[in-house]
């Protein structure tokens, strides 16, 4: 894709225009400092929706009241209007896309009459940047969240500022700020159009899967390594719950023996060894109450259906009659046996006999109910007179279980053990089943296939995008050779030569290899040498822009008085009256002419290599005849020229 700048316009609140329009190839703006050539790089970044404005606080800014940048993209035209910020409305832009040059070429103030002003963020910017093709909604690399991409992390590589253009320092617009500079360099494949979204998501998948995979690996080898130790640690912990049971473990059972035995653990007897002849007595007691709690919940709901409504009464008896039929207080073959020694307890069974006597004739009683359905008053008092009798029998069981265990506090200490042996039960049999479980191998052996038949798949997916490990060697030697070759032409000191420039794409970090030592950039020593390594770097990476024809970097190239190295302070050559300095005047004239001719040569090959024509905007003092048809404008002060 191609995007150059075809006009940078800024207007007034009246609507006085000043504007300054392009070409693409070459364009070169010459003139006196203070004139606004540096402005323009801060105007392109503020209409690159940059969050804050760094145009120069002046003429400029006391002029304008909205900039625009026109921006022409293959076959159309992208318009962008953004105020000024004293206008308050920065976070606002508006934007147009147009195809027909002639509505562009001489764009005026009330253009934007009919035009939405949006927010920038999530609306305008947004916009643009689909227009050029990106679209990935956020960048994900390394577990690392950069957030969405944008087309702030392209300007790094489009402006070279007076500044930066030869220091010794540093290489990149802005990268002094860590996590711009990082997130700009793992975006750069996504930026060329290598990878996209979906790149990423699956590199962080398969990552995460791989990860997985090397975990069940290693739970799978240490159940292995611990297998010939499982019988001992299953026989342990069935041990532990048979000494409290004072039983004995068999000796030498095998792992599925211990796995049974281990899930079924005994419960304790109801009775343990230590419980007396009163807990005996308390058991009968308990027993006989139950009953009477039975005896009186029937009289009390014969006594509920008698005085709710004394019509029921035959149905009620008819009931009775069912009842009786069906269930029995107690079993007469069943009778109560000592727990201890299993012989029968005479004297309680006599008594519960005579209790089952006088309920069966308390049953016939009130199954003759029907005969008395017009007065009921004295089965009512008769029921009523029974349930007195059998709640005060309940009364003296209670009191005589209360003081029997008062007397005995072992009952309490005898439960409380047996609750305690029974908790523990369910404790070891949770411990061994989590054993086995963890020891299980074929739980693991599951989960390892499935994690592999994914990562499978997943690498399927990603076999559609360029492997970057290749991607980062090729495009590594690519920038050597650019940079090696366009260096050669450049003023590069001799004792340096041959040069061999090295770029590596990870951290951007950057050397040249002079008989077999790294020199780094500040260890070079000279402004041209400076000066070579970014000029030479800068084209390198517009060349590979333009190489890949789904990038989305803008092929545009703004440098900012690169002859500031040989001219540090502007002179003309007829104010020069020393010799030797006007041999380094001219000498240094055609170290300028010929950077200026290496830039055009670049652009022609670029065009020549893969059909683009790049566009490089040279801000700069020197003015040479040769170069007069790129020069789109000469602003001298004397003859009031400048931006504003």
């Amino acid at each position: 894709m191609s995007t150059i700048i075809e006009q940078i316009a800024l207007f007034s609140k009246t609507g006085s225009k000043r504007f300054v329009s392009f070409n693409d190839g070459l364009n070169i703006i010459t003139g006196d400092s203070k004139t606004g050539k540096s402005a323009l790089i801060e105007i392109i970044d503020y209409c690159l929706f940059s969050s804050r404005s760094s145009v120069p606080v002046g003429k400029i800014t006391e002029f304008t009241d909205l900039f625009v940048v026109i921006y022409k993209i293959n076959d159309f035209f992208i318009v962008i209007g953004r105020p000024a910020p004293n206008t308050g409305n920065m976070q606002k832009a508006y934007i147009k896309i147009e195809t027909d040059h002639k509505k562009i070429k001489d764009i005026q103030f009330e253009y934007f009459d009919d035009i939405a002003l949006k927010p920038i963020k999530n609306d305008v910017q947004s916009e643009f940047e689909e227009l050029l093709g990106l679209s990935l909604k956020k960048l994900e690399s390394d577990y690392e969240n950069f957030g969405k991409l944008s087309i702030r992390d392209t300007v790094s590589f489009l402006f070279q500022h007076q500044n930066l253009i030869a220091n010794k320092h540093t290489l990149f617009y802005r990268f002094d700020d860590l996590v711009k500079r990082k997130r700009v360099i793992q975006a750069l494949p996504v930026l060329l159009g290598v990878a996209d979204g979906e790149y990423y998501q699956l590199v962080k998948l398969i990552k995460d899967t791989e990860k997985k995979i090397k975990v069940e690996e290693k739970i799978l080898e240490r159940i292995e390594q611990k297998k010939t130790d499982q019988i001992e640690s299953i026989r342990d912990q069935i041990q532990i719950y048979y000494s409290i049971l004072d039983l004995t473990l068999e000796e030498n059972l095998t792992l599925n023996e211990l796995k049974k035995i281990g899930l079924n653990l005994p419960i304790p007897s109801k009775i343990l060894n230590n419980q007396t002849k009163t807990f005996t007595k308390i058991s009968q007691l308990e027993n006989e109450r139950e009953i009477l709690y039975v005896e009186r919940n029937e009289i009390e709901s014969a006594l509920s259906s008698f005085q709710s409504n004394s019509d029921d009464s035959l149905e009620y008896a008819k009931h009775l009659h069912q009842a009786n039929a069906k269930q029995k207080y107690n079993n007469a073959s069943l009778g109560l046996t000592c727990p201890l020694c299993d012989n029968s307890v005479t004297h309680l069974n006599d008594k519960i006999n005579k209790l089952n006597r006088s309920r069966e004739n308390l049953i016939k009683e009130l199954t003759k109910i029907n005969t008395f359905s017009k007065d009921s008053t004295q089965i009512i008092e008769k029921l009523r007179s029974d349930r007195k009798k059998i709640t005060n029998k309940i009364k003296r069981i209670s009191n005589n279980l209360e003081i029997i265990t008062k007397e005995n506090t072992d009952i309490d200490e005898i439960k409380s053990k047996r609750e305690s042996i029974i908790h523990k039960k369910g404790v070891l049999e949770t411990t061994i089943k989590h054993l086995l479980e963890s020891n299980d191998k074929s739980k693991y052996n599951s989960e390892l296939t499935s994690l592999k038949e994914q990562l499978f798949s997943l690498n399927k997916q990603f076999l559609k995008y360029k492997n970057l490990n290749q991607f980062k060697v090729e495009t590594e030697l690519f920038i050597k050779k650019e940079m090696d070759r366009i260096a050669n032409k450049l003023d590069f000191e001799e004792e340096l030569k041959p040069i061999d420039f090295q770029f590596n794409i990870d951290d951007f970090s950057f050397y040249h290899k002079h008989k077999s030592e790294k020199i780094r950039l500040d260890e070079m020593g000279s402004g041209a040498n400076w000066l070579a390594c970014h000029l030479s770097l800068f084209l390198a990476f517009l060349h590979l822009s333009c190489s890949h024809n789904k990038s989305i970097i803008p092929n545009i190239l703004i440098l900012d008085q690169p002859s500031q190295v040989y001219f540090p302070r502007t002179a003309k050559k007829n104010e020069i009256t020393d010799q030797e300095e006007l041999q380094q005047y001219d000498e240094n004239i055609k170290q300028v002419i010929n950077i200026l001719k290496v830039l055009n040569e670049e652009i022609e090959l670029i065009y020549k290599n893969y059909g683009i024509k790049s566009q490089i905007i040279v801000l700069e003092h020197a003015k040479e005849q040769e170069f007069e048809k790129y020069i789109l404008k000469d602003w001298i002060k004397a003859e009031e020229g400048g931006l504003i």
